[in-house]
C-alpha cells in the first residue's frame, strides 16, 4: 500500500467516525468501514438504519405497591364512606379492595388486635 493511499485511507476512516459518532454510532466500526470502503464506507453511515431510541413517548405509570403492616392471619373490618362497618374480611381480601379502590388511605380499620381504629395510612407502607 503506498502512503498517500494510507493517508487518504485514514482521512476518511476519521471523517467517516466523526460523523458515526455525531449520529449516534459505534466510531470504531465505522473508522474501519471508512477506512476499508473509502468515499462508499461515508454514504453508507447515511443509507444505514438508525438505532430505535430506548426513551417512551408515553411511559407507563406503575401503580405502587402496597402492603398492610399487621396480622395476616386475623379478620378485618373496615368503615366504609357512610361509616358502616364491612367484614370480616382476610389480610389479602383488605388489600385488593385497596387495589379495587373501594377503600383508600383515609378508610378506618381494625382487626381484634387493634385497640382502636385506625386511618389506613398509618399501617400502610409502600
Amino acid at each position: 500500500m503506498n502512503p498517500l493511499m494510507f493517508v487518504s485511507a485514514t482521512v476518511i476512516g476519521s471523517f467517516s467516525a466523526y460523523l458515526a459518532h455525531k449520529r449516534g454510532r459505534n466510531p470504531y466500526l465505522w473508522f474501519s468501514v471508512g477506512f476499508l470502503f473509502g468515499i462508499f464506507g461515508i454514504f453508507a453511515i447515511f443509507f444505514a438504519t438508525r438505532q430505535k431510541e430506548k426513551t417512551l413517548k408515553n411511559p407507563v405509570k406503575k401503580e405502587p405497591v402496597y402492603t398492610i403492616s399487621g396480622p395476616r392471619d386475623k379478620m378485618w373490618y373496615y368503615l366504609d364512606a357512610q361509616h358502616t362497618q364491612q367484614g370480616p374480611m382476610s389480610h389479602d381480601a383488605l388489600l385488593k379492595a385497596l387495589k379495587e379502590t373501594k377503600i383508600n388511605e383515609t378508610t378506618y380499620v381494625w382487626n381484634e388486635e387493634m385497640t382502636d381504629w385506625q386511618r389506613l395510612k398509618e399501617i400502610l407502607t409502600i
